[in-house]
């Protein structure tokens, strides 16, 4: 998506639904990052189409690889303010993997909704999930973290007013 920001949608909605299977923090970041790429192609540095390898499942993979790694690595000060952003919850590796694995996978399957150049299951050619129903899709991302961002409120003030989850 041109606009990384459609992506946060899907993916606080997913977070809100399994908060104790998804680390929120992480499946926000793996549903990001895979525009890194692409900003760099878009904006000048890199050549070559603007999605790529890493808007594949494959790609998207390695790249929940990568940030779960990283995530689980952080020093505990770090994972202490990523906390605050966990509804009731500490982050398990499990719950890491699944929400960057969840997080890189959406990304791919959003992209492949909307661009022809996308190849979700390279190295087999072409995209069976393309529609170009732009409109359908962005409207579906803003619904998606409406919804989400209210579970998300709602379970926030209950634990902050309660102390739990």
């Amino acid at each position: 998506m041109p606009l990384t920001p459609f992506h946060l949608g899907p993916a606080l909605f997913l977070g809100a639904l399994a908060p104790r299977r998804l680390d929120l923090p992480t499946l926000l970041i793996a549903s990001v990052v895979i525009d890194v790429r692409a900003a760099l192609v878009v904006f000048g540095p890199l050549g070559g189409p603007v999605h790529g390898f890493l808007t594949t499942v494959l790609g998207a993979t390695v790249v929940a690889t990568l940030v779960a790694g990283v995530v689980l690595a952080l020093p505990a000060r770090l994972d202490g303010l990523v906390d605050r952003v966990r509804p009731g919850a500490t982050a398990t590796p499990a719950a890491v993997a699944a929400g960057a694995l969840v997080g890189a996978w959406s990304h791919v399957l959003l992209d492949a909704t909307l661009y022809a150049d996308v190849t979700p299951f390279f190295p087999l050619p072409g995209n069976p999930f393309l529609l170009g129903a732009f409109g359908l899709v962005y409207g579906g991302c803003v619904a998606a973290g409406v919804v989400g961002i209210s579970l998300l409120a709602a379970r926030f003030g209950r634990s902050w007013h309660t102390g739990a989850s």
